[in-house]
């Protein structure tokens, strides 16, 4: 019976190979070419690829084992339906503690003819969550071999945490959402700056979002919204709103631009509930206003104070809320949104149109966006102390 299955898998851009080797295996399929060579893992940001299989097992040579839909990995776009397969098994060891890791070329079937094993396209791990080698690392094949036939998809090893915080567009550059505090300066969609007057932070670990699986947070990978944003994979929570600007949405709602949830995006590709995090520390960032920020380059918004928000919010921060912005947290004043909130049935009808007519969410976006300002510095300080992760 074919089933729906995942794999994460490590792009080749994120590896290094200081001794010119390669993962394509040219001549053969068994990953030989690279014994004793050095490859070095620059980053573990991996890319899960959602595919049907008729078994549970991700394998070599398995020709049920087909990409559910279009699926761009390392900047070249798979179509929906091409084979995918464990090419070969390689075991990397660290020459100086000898700790070994086990890995398989992850093999995308090019329709051009030529040998199934002549491109792989990246590296998946066999392990638990989080198992992957560290970084920066020179790492030596010690062992290879014919990929494997008998290893379940789930024992193949997912990603603990994939990102930094997320950055936030500020007149300084971009900053860790963590790191940001009362007092610290935004940019805004109109080119302007604001304050940010609260913080409100809340942290879940995996037994809590386990519970209630409506805490699971929102993956909107690199790209998936158009003009190429959010410039890297941003996580948010569930009713965080996002920017939707197209012709559609002009169509449907007589203006150009409104706010949607992120949950009701997960019907398009690469945006997804994110089951793999241990723990998320959720950082909604309150200005004098709701206005649209930047995360990851992408328009979104602050803290907008509606019935939703403020329910999810311990009895603490609500009364800290009432204290800067008094009738905000009590519904005496009513907040004015920064773009038209359509209601939930309507944001599901647009995202439902814009994946069928194949638009992307922000294909009629005419703002002026921040300048690329690169990922956020690495956080310091007592800010981030005791933080697993800090997204918005």
């Amino acid at each position: 019976m074919v089933q729906q299955s995942q794999i994460w898998v490590l792009g080749e851009s994120q590896l290094s190979f200081p001794d010119g080797a390669e993962l394509d295996g040219v001549t053969q399929g068994d990953g030989s070419h690279l014994l004793g060579k050095t490859i070095r893992l620059n980053s573990h940001d991996m890319q899960r690829v959602d595919h049907v299989d008729r078994d549970e097992t991700f394998d070599d040579s398995d020709g049920s084992q087909k990409l559910t839909g279009d699926t761009t990995l390392d900047g070249v776009t798979y179509a929906e339906g091409t084979r995918i397969e464990a090419e070969y098994r390689l075991t990397l060891t660290d020459p100086e503690s000898g700790e070994s890791w086990e890995a398989v070329g992850f093999n995308v079937n090019e329709p051009s003819g030529a040998p199934a094993y002549g491109t792989v396209e990246g590296l998946a791990f066999i392990g638990p969550p989080g198992s992957l080698p560290p970084t920066g690392v020179d790492l030596v094949v010690t062992a290879t071999g014919e990929g494997p036939r008998d290893v379940p998809a789930t024992d193949y090893a997912s990603p603990l945490c994939l990102a930094a915080g997320t950055a936030i567009a500020t007149p300084a550059g971009p900053v860790g959402v963590e790191r940001l505090a009362p007092g610290d300066r935004v940019l805004l969609d109109d080119g302007d700056t604001a304050p940010v007057r609260m913080c409100l932070t809340r942290t879940l670990d995996a037994a809590e979002m386990a519970r209630d699986p409506r805490l699971r947070p929102v993956r909107i990978r690199a790209g998936a919204l158009g003009h190429g944003l959010p410039a890297r994979d941003l996580v948010v929570s569930r009713q965080h709103r996002l920017l939707a600007s197209s012709p559609i949405v002009q169509r449907m709602f007589g203006v150009g631009e409104v706010l949607i949830a992120a949950h009701r995006l997960t019907a398009m590709p690469d945006i997804f509930i994110d089951e793999c995090l241990p723990a998320v520390t959720y950082v909604h960032l309150v200005l004098d206003a709701h206005r649209v920020i930047f995360a990851e380059g992408t328009p979104t918004e602050s803290f907008y104070p509606g019935p939703i928000a403020l329910r999810s919010l311990p009895r603490a921060l609500v009364a800290e809320l009432e204290r800067l912005f008094p009738g905000a947290a009590t519904g005496n004043v009513r907040s004015v949104a920064a773009r038209a909130i359509p209601p939930r049935s309507r944001q599901s009808r647009c995202v439902a149109r814009h994946l069928r007519n194949r638009t992307p969410l922000l294909s009629g976006l005419r703002m002026q966006l921040p300048p690329d300002q690169g990922a956020p510095a690495r956080a310091t300080g007592s800010r981030v102390v005791g933080r697993e992760r800090a997204e918005i």
